[in-house]
Parts: structure tokens; C-alpha cells; sequence
């Protein structure tokens, strides 16, 4: 049943010509990799919604026979857990699975049979989760070629960094050639000016010949150095598209592929629920605790929470890989004419009027893409609404059926059909303008990178010598943008503050600082900044209970706190709100990368790198960085009263904020993240600094007593405005340059 999903176009990405399978091999067969998690995931869930549809169909014909046959199912089921338990060890990252065992243990409790549930479950219930199942394949294919088509543009740019890295690489080793062959010239010209006589050196004809062997020679080490000038420019500038790109790709579209296919998921598989709990509601008496119990699991249903377990446990495979860097030959480190690192952009000459009318071409091909990519997303986002209006639709209340004996000889119900017609063409309209979304935004990514280096080696000049319309590009602002995502209307609700998304809850809420961690901070500033083992000793567990509890209600009940009394169990909330983020602050896909920061013995270097690396994450999660190691910063400096220096807030916050996943050495990682945490505390003011460009509350020292009435952030842009932009110039992207 599964095979028919998974069978084309599964080589057509991995290329058929033997250069290209020589290009990057770990991050080809990372790729594969993927692809193949990908079709174990989609097996995993059509396994469990098959499950639930064997269920209902099962006890439709049980429930007719009483209390003897529902217990042979129970049994059944039981025994068909622990089998599947052995051999999918996913099933336990979908929250899908705890729906299933929900309701193998209700089953064992059931002891009445009711002829219109058999009717209402043989009907409906499992006609649905058949749907689902139908739906999800077709979906899954469809998305698994979407990222096949990702895969071959990323490899494309990977091929093109390949062919620059070789052609660098000649031609700079045919400008090694011809310098040396013209020191040997220059020297036996020196030797013959030796042994002429002075006055026979004009007339020499030995002289006249190495003279034009000289010029020959110059001539040839002129070109061939032009030329390996320009194949480093070019090198260099696909490596930058390169590196953009897999960060594009393994960011961004790997999650939004994985929304695409959850998309609609689990509300189809809601309605099957519900209507199954609409007629169980009907009949009461000793099924109504259980009823509730699995209500609370279908609330649960979260395809976003899913996915964070489901890239967790596969972390080896969806981690980001390491940057590329710059490969240059042995032993040419610096140019040996213009002693300038070789990782640096040429902008000598020639070469540097061709980078301005680059950056300027680039700039102009951007604001036609940007129209686009605006146009594109909201045509994405209109298809989205309109999928997810088909797909939430209250049309699962079963009672009716218990009074109107005309729904009880329908089998198929003709809504059902139109609804699932109605679904396949919404479909296909939405993912055929996701696949253009992701492929858009990919070029984008990767020739964002191009535009980002030319523009900084250009702004270094002095801008007397620019051209007015180099200058004018350059003068423009940079814009930060929102990260737009796939699925989000559906989230569009009160936000879980413990245990949710803070991109979601600031996004829904339009607060820079979530009012727990803002009010937590705020106390803690004015009452706890002296008091001995502030995080490290435990507060009440009832109190921080209570409290979070009023914080989950948009309540802050910290409000009236003029004391030190409770800065322990305030400091617990404070922990425990970080803890429970659903996405760590900072990201486990950046894991490897922290960790080798955290290694780097240099300051400068460090800081260099841990601010590039922060600065890529999106503008909610900066400003709360920002916010929190101020503060604990600020805190440090009050150690010899606290007890608290860097190095033991680090290890206070430090599993909390870089959890190590559960395949890594614990001990081993523990200790990088706290000498991690421990190095962004102290050098905490050289990583944020001239972020003016963000915005954003800022942690203040010296706070007020009386607490912010609103926090509200007044965002530059509409939010729903914003877009994934990139930077694109036609000779980039594949089509005709027009210069």
C-alpha cells in the first residue's frame, strides 16, 4: 500500500553523470538520508491512521456482539501495540500515538453494545480515516517530489561551487607558472647585462631578444593573472551562494516541507475523532471520564510539536552542516603581488568596477523578485485559508443520527465525496504554488549570500570614490524580515505560553518579551540581584505552580511583589518557562556549530562567530537573547554577594538553553555548553552590540518599581507584509544575461 508513494523519481536528484556523484558525497548521502526518514515518517503516520480505521472497523462489528467480543479486542489491540512498539520506534514522536493507546485502554472498559455506533462507526468513522490515509499518500508524494526538485537545486549550486574550486585552482596554478617562468627570463637578462660590456648593451642582439621574452612573458602573466583573479571572485561568490543555500534548505524549507505534509493532517483526523465522540456522548454512563480523557488528547494534536520530536530523534540527519570555506592552494595564503588574504573579494581595478555593476544589477533584479515573491506568498496564502476552511469544517455531530432514521441507510454520504473533490483540487492548487514558494525563495537564499559579500566589500571603500548609483544601493537600509510559515493561519488562537513556540506567541501576541520572562526579570532586578544562590537553590514547587498557572491565563501575579520572599520560586518559573519551550532558544539544529564555538580559545574570534550565528536566527529569539543575558550578565556582576559568576549561571542555564540531544556523549556536550553559555554571559555587550537594525526592548539595570502597563511592540512592518526575500541577478539563476 506504501510502495506506490515512494517508487518515482528516486534517483533523478542524485544525477547520472559520474562527476557530479564525486561532488560533496556526505551531504549527498545526508540528502538520501533524509528522503528517507522523510518516507519512514509518512509510513509511521499511514500505519497509525490504518490502525485507528482497523479500530472503529473492528469494534463496529464487536460492539454487536457485547461485552465477550470487546474484549477480545482490547487484547487484540494490545498485543498489536507491543508488536508495532518493536518495530517502529517512531510511533512515540507523533502525539497522534497517544489517541491510539487512548483508546486501547477505553476499550477494555466498554461493555455495551449500541446499534447505531456499529452503524455510525462501519459508516463514517472509518470511511474518513480511509480518506486520511488516501490524502496523506497523495499529499506525501507530491511533497517528497517538491523536495526531490530542492535537492537537485542545491546540488546545482554545489556542482557550480565545485566547477569554480577547479577552475580556481588551474588558473591560479597557471599564474604560478608564468611568474616563475618570467623571474627565470628577468634573471638571465640580469646575467647578460653581467657579462656586455655597457656600452654593447643597446646594440646587443641577445639583449633585444631577452627583452622580447620578457615582454612575451609579462604579457602571459598579465592574462593569466586577470584570469586567476576573476575564477577567486567567482569562487568565492559561489561558495557564499552555496553556504546560503544549504542554511536556506536545512532552515527553513526542510520544516516548511514538513508543515506541507502535516497540513490538514490532524484536522481530518480531529473530525473522525470528534464525530466519534459525539456519539459516544450520547450514551454516558460509564464511558463519559474516558470520553473526556481522549478529548484531551485530540486537543493535543499538534503537527508543529511533531515535527520538533521528529527532527530531536533524527538529529544526526537534519543537523546543519558546516559552512564551506575557503580552499586555497598550499602555501598561498596571501597573494604574493598584493599580499591580501586569498578569502577576500578582489576589488582592485577592473575587477572592482565589475563588483559595482554586479551589486547594482543584483539590487535591481531583487526589487522585481520581491514584487514576485509578495505576489507568490499571498496567493500561497490565500490557497492555505481556503484549504484549511475545507478542512476544519464543523461537520462531525453524530446525534442527529440517534433521531433521524433517514441518515441511518446512507453508507457513503455524499458530503463526504464533494468535500474530499473539493479537497484534491485545493490541493493541488496549494502545493503547486508552495513548490513555487520554496523554489522562489531558495534562489533567493543563495544569491542573498552573493549580494550580502559584495555589498560589505564595497561599503569598506571610501565612499568618494562610488558612483552615485553604487552609492545610493549602498545607503539603503537593510530590512529584517519575518520569517513567514507554512500552517500558521490554523495557529491563530490564544498561544501556549509554557510548552509552546515563542516565535508563535510573540508573533500572535505582538510582544517583544513575553510577559513571564519580562516580570520574572523585573523581580529578580529589584529584589534578588544580591540574594545568595539566585537559580541555584529550589523555590516552592506549589508556589511555582501557581504561578505559572496565572501566567498561562495572561494574568502576571508577580505584579504585587515588594519583596524577596518568594525570588526563589520566581527564579523557578523563570527556569521552568525556558525549560518548557517547545524550540530551545537556541536551536538544535545550530547544535554542532555552538559546540565548536564553544571550543574557539580566541575572544575576538568567538564573538565574531557566535554573533554571525545568532544574528541568522529569527528577530523574535534575537531580542530575547538580548534580553535574558543581559540580565544574567548584569547578575554576574553581583557574584561576590550571589554566589553566582558566570560560570555557574551557565551551568544553571545551560541545559535549558542548549539542551545536548539524547545521541550525543552528555558529560562530554554538558561541559561546551556551559563553557558556551559562560561566553556569551561575558561577552555579552560585544555579541549585541550595533543590532539598532532590530528594535526591541532592551534590558534596562536600573528598573522601575511599577511595572509596564502594556508591552506591546509596535513592529516596523505588517507581519503578514513580510516575506523571505532574496537577491537575484539574471546571469545567477539560470536565465540570459542581458548586459
Amino acid at each position: 500500500m506504501f510502495q506506490c508513494i515512494i517508487q518515482q523519481k528516486s534517483n533523478v536528484w542524485v544525477g547520472n553523470r559520474h562527476e557530479m556523484k564525486e561532488v560533496f558525497p556526505d551531504l549527498r548521502l545526508q540528502l538520501q538520508e533524509q528522503l528517507k526518514c522523510f518516507d519512514s515518517r509518512v509510513e509511521t503516520q499511514v500505519i497509525l491512521t490504518n490502525e485507528l480505521q482497523d479500530y472503529f472497523r473492528k469494534k463496529s462489528e464487536i460492539e454487536l456482539e457485547y461485552s465477550r467480543n470487546l474484549d477480545k479486542l482490547s487484547k487484540s489491540l494490545v498485543l498489536r501495540q507491543k508488536e508495532l512498539k518493536q518495530r517502529r520506534d517512531q510511533l512515540h514522536l507523533f502525539s497522534l500515538y497517544n489517541c491510539w493507546q487512548e483508546l486501547i485502554n477505553e476499550t477494555k472498559k466498554e461493555s455495551q453494545e449500541h446499534g447505531v455506533l456499529a452503524e455510525i462507526y462501519n459508516s463514517h468513522v472509518t470511511m474518513r480515516l480511509s480518506m486520511v490515509m488516501d490524502d496523506l499518500q497523495r499529499i506525501y508524494k507530491q511533497c517528497r517530489e517538491i523536495g526531490i526538485d530542492s535537492h537537485e537545486e542545491l546540488l546545482k549550486v554545489l556542482h557550480e561551487l565545485h566547477t569554480s574550486t577547479k577552475t580556481f585552482h588551474l588558473y591560479q596554478t597557471e599564474h604560478k607558472q608564468t611568474e616563475t617562468k618570467l623571474k627565470i627570463v628577468e634573471s638571465q637578462k640580469k646575467k647578460l647585462e653581467l657579462i656586455i660590456p655597457k656600452e654593447k648593451i643597446e646594440k646587443s642582439k641577445k639583449i633585444r631578444l631577452v627583452d622580447k621574452e620578457i615582454q612575451k612573458r609579462r604579457n602571459k602573466y598579465t592574462d593569466a593573472r586577470f584570469k586567476a583573479l576573476k575564477a577567486k571572485n567567482e569562487y568565492i561568490l559561489c561558495m557564499d551562494a552555496a553556504n546560503a543555500a544549504v542554511q536556506k534548505y536545512f532552515v527553513d524549507d526542510l520544516s516548511d516541507l514538513i508543515d506541507c505534509m502535516d497540513l490538514g493532517f490532524y484536522q481530518c483526523i480531529s473530525r473522525a475523532f470528534n464525530m466519534y465522540i459525539s456519539s459516544q456522548e450520547y450514551i454516558k454512563n460509564s464511558i463519559t471520564a474516558n470520553m473526556s480523557t481522549l478529548s484531551k488528547y485530540i486537543t493535543g494534536l499538534d503537527s508543529r510539536l511533531d515535527k520538533q520530536k521528529f527532527l530531536e530523534a533524527n538529529n544526526s540527519v537534519f543537523i546543519m552542516p558546516k559552512k564551506f570555506e575557503f580552499q586555497s592552494l598550499k602555501g598561498d595564503e596571501v597573494d604574493l603581488l598584493d599580499s591580501m588574504p586569498v578569502s577576500e573579494l578582489e576589488t582592485v581595478g577592473f575587477i572592482r568596477q565589475e563588483l559595482e555593476q554586479r551589486l547594482i544589477q543584483l539590487h535591481r533584479r531583487l526589487n522585481t523578485l520581491r514584487i514576485e515573491a509578495d505576489e507568490s506568498w499571498k496567493t500561497l496564502e490565500t490557497a492555505e485559508t481556503s484549504l484549511l476552511q475545507l478542512l476544519t469544517v464543523n461537520d462531525y455531530n453524530a446525534q442527529e443520527y440517534f433521531v433521524e432514521s433517514s441518515h441511518r441507510h446512507s453508507t457513503k454520504p455524499e458530503y463526504l465525496v464533494t468535500t474530499q473533490r473539493l479537497r484534491a483540487e485545493t490541493d493541488e492548487f496549494h502545493l503547486s504554488k508552495f513548490r513555487d514558494y520554496m523554489l522562489g525563495t531558495n534562489r533567493i537564499a543563495r544569491l542573498q549570500g552573493k549580494y550580502e559579500h559584495i555589498r560589505k566589500v564595497l561599503g569598506e571603500i571610501d565612499p568618494n570614490n562610488l558612483s552615485p548609483g553604487l552609492a545610493q544601493t549602498l545607503a539603503e537600509p537593510r530590512k529584517l524580515i519575518r520569517r513567514k510559515r507554512i500552517g500558521q493561519i490554523q495557529n491563530i488562537r490564544n498561544p501556549r505560553l509554557f510548552g509552546g513556540s515563542l516565535e508563535e506567541y510573540i508573533e500572535i501576541t505582538n510582544q517583544d518579551i513575553p510577559i513571564v520572562l519580562k516580570s520574572c526579570i523585573r523581580v529578580i532586578n529589584l529584589y534578588g540581584l544580591h540574594h545568595q544562590g539566585i537559580f541555584r537553590v529550589s523555590g516552592s514547587q506549589i508556589e511555582i505552580n501557581n504561578f505559572k498557572d496565572s501566567f498561562e491565563r495572561g494574568e502576571d501575579p508577580l505584579i504585587d511583589i515588594n519583596d524577596a520572599s518568594d525570588i526563589n520560586s520566581i527564579a523557578g518559573v523563570l527556569k521552568l518557562y525556558l525549560r518548557e519551550l517547545r524550540e530551545p532558544l537556541f536551536p538544535i539544529v545550530y547544535f554542532e556549530q555552538f559546540m565548536e564555538l564553544a571550543q574557539l580559545e580566541s575572544k575576538h574570534l568567538f564573538v565574531l562567530k557566535i554573533r554571525d550565528l545568532i544574528t541568522s536566527l529569527p528577530r523574535s529569539v534575537y531580542i530575547v537573547l538580548r534580553y535574558l543575558f543581559a540580565f544574567l550578565n548584569h547578575l554576574s556582576e553581583y557574584s561576590d554577594e550571589n554566589m553566582m559568576d558566570p560560570y555557574n549561571i551557565a551551568i544553571c542555564f545551560g541545559p535549558t538553553l542548549v539542551p545536548v540531544p539524547e545521541d550525543k556523549d552528555q558529560v562530554q556536550y554538558q561541559n561546551l555548553v556551559n563553557e558556551l553559555i559562560k561566553n556569551v554571559i561575558v561577552y555579552m555587550e560585544d555579541i549585541f552590540s550595533n543590532d539598532d537594525d532590530y528594535g526591541g526592548i532592551r534590558y534596562e539595570k536600573y528598573i522601575s518599581k511599577e511595572p509596564d502597563e502594556v508591552d506591546v511592540d509596535t513592529p516596523g512592518e505588517n507581519p503578514h507584509d513580510d516575506l523571505e526575500t532574496e537577491m537575484l541577478c539574471p546571469s545567477e539563476d539560470g536565465k540570459t544575461d542581458s548586459r
